[in-house]
């Protein structure tokens, strides 16, 4: 088992990993911001996800931005205000949902940010090659799979 040797939290990868991402997200926060495109870099990743589905309703862009419904609920509605995104009725498992849809005033601001933003992600990849980059996706894989099967055995014990 990894770091099971670690005295303390601050020594273990989980502590690197939410180190590394607390700084990643403050990077993209200061890089939508000088953009001056019109949202949050909140409502940026919403909007690029939104735009990656023809089938998203809230609930699972909740899931996929890792967002509590509520949080979730209070990006759509900018979005919807400012005219970037549209709802659409639907039904998902015999459930009325709404669709999300992305307008085309939503989808100017995704196809203008993203070459800026795959350069953000570049110029922070300096270091690093295409095949660590490649072992980086598959640890991840790995730690979120064994956290999934690890999670699920944590719960059949309190039932």
């Amino acid at each position: 088992m990894l770091n099971i040797d670690k005295e303390h939290y601050i020594d273990t990868i989980i502590y690197s990993i939410d180190n590394i991402m607390r700084e990643v997200k403050n990077e993209l926060r200061n890089k939508i911001e000088s953009l001056n495109i019109g949202v949050t870099s909140e409502q940026f990743v919403v909007l690029d996800t939104i735009s990656c589905f023809d089938d998203m309703y809230q609930q699972k862009l909740s899931e996929i931005i890792m967002k509590d419904k509520s949080n979730t609920n209070r990006i759509l509605k900018v979005l919807e205000q400012k005219g970037f995104i549209k709802k659409e009725f639907g039904k998902v498992n015999n459930r009325l949902v709404y669709f999300l849809k992305i307008t085309p005033q939503g989808q100017k601001i995704v196809d203008k940010t993203i070459p800026k933003m795959k350069q953000f992600i570049t110029d922070i990849f300096t270091n690093i090659n295409n095949n660590e980059i490649e072992i980086l996706h598959n640890l991840s894989d790995k730690f979120q799979s064994d956290l999934i099967k690890n999670s699920g055995l944590a719960n059949l014990d309190k039932i």
